[in-house]
């Protein structure tokens, strides 16, 4: 496992977290877990999270609702597929909302898969918070969110290819 923090960059912006998983499974399986939602919906949240509502259309233009329930609070996402290059590289846009009066985050995201082999797959994830929100202890503390919970939907993921 390969895990980033965020740095500034010597423009001062801040650069996106990063992190990374090796699969022993073909790039085209892996692509495939996330491009289809139904195989996405069994993967694609935090460990322990409550699943209210999945729609995922991934490809160019297509939305992303999301409702998952964990730790007593209702997680509310919206989104847009950015970009959908089999089997390469998805990248969308979201907002969630944690809670009924917070205001959401929003972030993109970009899944990039690598093929190391026939039957080798290095997935990396990076976000980029763009504004958020009313999340407690502000962007870095919502990095450590997004690094914590990709690092918990990667393992799940790598559960449901065995």
């Amino acid at each position: 496992m390969n895990q980033g923090r965020t740095k500034d960059s010597a423009d001062g912006t801040r650069e996106p977290v990063q992190i990374s998983r090796d699969y022993n499974f073909p790039r085209e399986t892996i692509f495939g877990m996330f491009a289809d939602p139904k195989k996405a919906a069994k993967f694609f949240s935090p460990e322990g999270a409550v699943k209210l509502l999945f729609e995922w259309d991934a490809r160019p233009g297509g939305a992303i609702r999301i409702h998952d329930r964990h730790d007593g609070v209702t997680y509310k996402t919206s989104g847009t597929f950015l970009e959908f290059v089999v089997p390469e590289l998805l990248v969308y846009r979201s907002a969630t909302t944690p809670g009924d009066e917070a205001a959401p985050f929003e972030a993109v995201q970009s899944m990039k898969f690598e093929a190391l082999g026939p039957r080798r797959t290095r997935v990396t994830v990076q976000v980029k918070v763009l504004a958020p929100g009313s999340f407690e202890g502000g962007v870095e503390s919502l990095e450590e969110g997004f690094l914590g919970g990709w690092g918990q939907t990667l393992d799940i993921l790598q559960r449901e290819l065995r």
